[in-house]
């Protein structure tokens, strides 16, 4: 890896040596003071509003904000947009998003992610490096008229510097303590009025906040390295395509889960026996075409994604060999999208678009059964027996008991959409924005799975067991099943501009997320296979009390319906004060049915998506920017939430009035950016920022048991510029909050992930 890295480098220097002197006299900083529009807004391909005006919940992030906020992936966002809560998962392998109660913590996603207007298709993909970031948006609320599938909650857009934009080459340098160690360099080159061409690398390690007790080994260690590639091409003043290629590997102690104490609401140190770990390999490309002239805008965006991982799981996160997991990833996806729109000052703007994707997906999640696994777990459903008059004892044979999954779940889709507004409508100032979206996807599982258990039986103390393994097959599931799903997503929006810098609107939408398939719970389905096939084989030997009960169809285990919402929103934005102050109001309302909710099996050896009938989920949001002084900043974000079963009953309990899981109540974020231009001094300028990030109330299931209460952390950085050269002391989480940020279950018994702890340390920024 650090081989790569280091060739990388030597690329990027090369390369750096042919900016031409005319480019070396571009301002490489010219963020001097604040600005409240700092960020140039440019359109999406698709939207018919701007979207300082569009009609719904944005948030926008500029460069100077993610600097300030030591953004480094998506998850540092989280609390800075208003009801967004996206936890420390314990690994790369998924990204759960949230966003106003509605989001998923295993399969699938309920918020959009777009790099450059290409889609991520999996949350397995979220979790990467943020290099030399334009923008990022945040759009709240359901998005699926223009984005499609699984944008219920929202969709984030994350947009890269452009070679055109940028001429020059940046690096940093970081270390911390826990031996972090983030180093980044890019060059961003344009030989000619035509030509662009940026090429970045970057390498991050750490050696791990959590220690493993049961070896004295760190067991959340990190080295993640990766690279990425741009060409820009203006063809003609109508005509430009760019193509970018990124990759990413990532090699990471994973899941430090220690057992949690309900009575003292406390947190074990992680003390696993077996390997907890998770590597991937995410290579992204996209290819974009945009031809323009003075009354439309076409676009065409090519996307192709692969991903492959290996993620290990000492999935019982004890001291003691119960079972592990063992699961592979392998990931083709393939989309496209064409889009046309007008482009005029006319009063009437329309946009029609066609969307397709292809994914390939293929799993395999073998788990192996352990001796104190066979022992604890499966030898007690035979030894129950005896208590119904078996006449003889059986008992498991195997040391180890592996059982494969190999789950094959391509999918494909394809949409159109259409979006309108109409400006000045009646009279000025009243504008209405509608849209509708065709959608269908289709979904097809191949699954394989081949196990057996080796019994024997003891007929009486004192004579020889007699071995039954030859006497009984091995279990095998085969199955191949297929789901389409075909939707209908409307949006209509109502906006009345005050004033040219004051409007209202009035929101209502669908949303929609995808069914799908649950293949993490393999392990459980096969094991109550093996369970019924050895009972039935011997079921004239059975005790006639007992019941031998034949598993539900896989079809039904493993499928999970669609979620839809209705969302109602109003809101207010204003220039309250020009170039001083900026405000945002939002209220809120979503009415969810068939909402997907994590729930772990009655064995307590997996978890498993499943649908829970109706819930509610309103609340309000409110966003301040203010420029305090030429040197001083302010924004302030919050974010209520309040999301609640209305009628969910899993045949054992009524959870009607509970709250949804994972869903915080609260969500807060105070932040300041101090910049000063110093004169006659041996350094330039002084910058400085601070941010106060709360979340809470969380409860982790459905009974609300167990929770988090709302908790805050501090980030804060300074730092001196000279000429090119900039150097920042840093620290994150620096009242050292101790706190939760994820939930998990194994045989019945609660785990956390913490949150990590007070971080320090140093960086280093140059321009050239």
């Amino acid at each position: 890896m650090k081989k790569i890295f280091l060739l990388s480098l030597f690329i990027i220097i090369s390369m750096s040596r042919k900016v031409s002197a005319e480019e070396k006299n571009t301002p490489q900083d010219t963020i001097k003071t604040f600005n409240m529009d700092e960020v140039v807004v440019i359109s999406s391909s698709k939207e018919t509003n701007k979207l300082r005006t569009l009609p719904g919940s944005v948030s926008v992030l500029s460069p100077q904000q993610i600097a300030g906020r030591q953004v480094m992936s998506i998850k540092d966002i989280s609390s800075f947009v208003p009801n967004l809560y996206i936890p420390d998962y314990g690994a790369k392998l998924t990204s759960a998003v949230y966003i106003r109660g509605v989001g998923t913590r295993s399969s699938g996603q309920s918020i959009g992610l777009y790099v450059d207007e290409t889609p991520y298709m999996d949350k397995s993909s979220f979790d990467f490096e943020l290099m030399d970031i334009q923008r990022i948006e945040a759009l709240r609320g359901p998005q699926g008229t223009l984005y499609g599938r699984n944008a219920m909650g929202g969709i984030i857009n994350i947009y890269t510097l452009s070679p055109f934009d940028y001429q020059g080459v940046k690096a940093s340098l970081s270390y911390g303590n826990y031996g972090q160690t983030n180093a980044k360099i890019s060059v961003y080159n344009k030989p000619n009025d035509k030509l662009g061409l940026s090429l970045g690398a970057y390498y991050n390690h750490c050696n791990g906040f959590f220690t493993n007790a049961y070896n004295d080994r760190k067991a959340d260690f990190e080295d993640t390295a990766g690279g990425n590639l741009k060409l820009h091409w203006k063809a003609s003043s109508a005509l430009t395509a760019s193509y970018s290629v990124s990759y990413e590997y990532t090699d990471q102690g994973a899941f430090p889960y220690g057992f949690y104490h309900e009575d003292t609401k406390t947190v074990d140190k992680v003390n696993i026996n077996d390997k907890s770990s998770y590597k991937r390999s995410l290579l992204s490309n996209n290819l974009s075409l945009k031809y323009q002239n003075e009354n439309i805008s076409f676009t065409s965006t090519t996307g192709y994604q692969y991903l492959n991982d290996d993620m290990k799981m000492d999935q019982d996160f004890s001291d003691s060999s119960l079972f592990i997991l063992n699961q592979l990833q392998k990931q083709h996806t393939f989309t496209e999208e064409i889009s046309v729109k007008s482009k005029n000052d006319n009063n009437y703007q329309w946009s029609f678009g066609v969307h397709g994707f292809y994914n390939k997906f293929r799993t395999d999640g073998p788990v192996e059964f352990k001796e104190d696994g066979i022992k604890t777990i499966l030898q007690p459903v035979f030894d129950k027996l005896n208590d119904y008059g078996m006449p003889g004892k059986l008992t498991i044979t195997n040391e180890s008991l592996y059982i494969p999954g190999d789950f094959k779940t391509p999918s494909f889709g394809t949409a159109i959409y259409h979006q309108s507004t109409c400006n000045n409508l009646f009279y000025e100032g009243l504008s209405i924005t509608a849209g509708i979206r065709l959608d269908y996807e289709k979904q097809e599982l191949t699954y394989h799975s081949e196990a057996k258990m080796n019994l024997r039986m003891q007929i009486a103390p004192g004579r020889p067991p007699i071995d039954l393994s030859d006497s009984y097959p091995a279990s095998v599931i085969n199955e191949k099943i297929s789901q389409e799903f075909r939707q209908v997503l409307p949006k209509i929006s109502l906006k009345y501009e005050c004033t040219p810098r004051t409007f209202a609107y009035l929101s209502i939408a669908k949303g929609y997320k995808a069914g799908g398939y649950n293949v993490q719970m393999s392990a459980d389905i096969m094991q109550s296979r093996m369970q019924f096939d050895v009972m039935n084989s011997f079921k004239q030997y059975m005790p006639p009390t007992f019941e031998i009960t034949e598993p539900q169809p896989v079809k039904e285990v493993i499928s999970y319906k669609p979620e839809t919402s209705w969302n109602y929103e109003t809101g207010m934005k204003s220039m309250l004060i020009k170039d001083r102050l900026r405000t945002e109001v939002t209220l809120f309302y979503m009415d969810i049915r068939d909402l997907q909710i994590t729930k772990f099996v009655e064995s307590g050896n997996g978890r498993y998506l499943s649908n829970a009938g109706k819930a509610e989920s309103y609340g309000a949001e409110l966003s301040l920017s203010a420029r305090l002084s030429d040197k001083l900043a302010a924004d302030l974000n919050y974010g209520y939430t309040h999301a609640t079963f209305l009628d969910y009953n899993n045949a054992n309990e009524n959870y009607k009035g509970k709250y949804i899981p994972y869903t915080p109540q609260h969500t807060l974020s105070i932040g300041l950016q101090y910049n000063k231009s110093l004169r006659n001094c041996i350094i330039d300028r002084i910058i400085a920022s601070a941010q106060c990030n709360g979340t809470g109330k969380i409860y982790w299931t459905e009974k609300n048991n167990l929770s988090q209460p709302f908790y805050a952390i501090v980030n804060a950085q300074a730092g001196v510029h000279k000429g090119r050269i900039s150097l920042y002391l840093w620290t994150k989480n620096l009242t050292n909050t101790d706190y939760s940020t994820f939930y998990f279950e194994s045989l019945n018994k609660p785990y956390m992930q913490k949150g990590k702890p007070l971080q320090f340390g140093a960086k280093l920024n140059i321009t050239l």
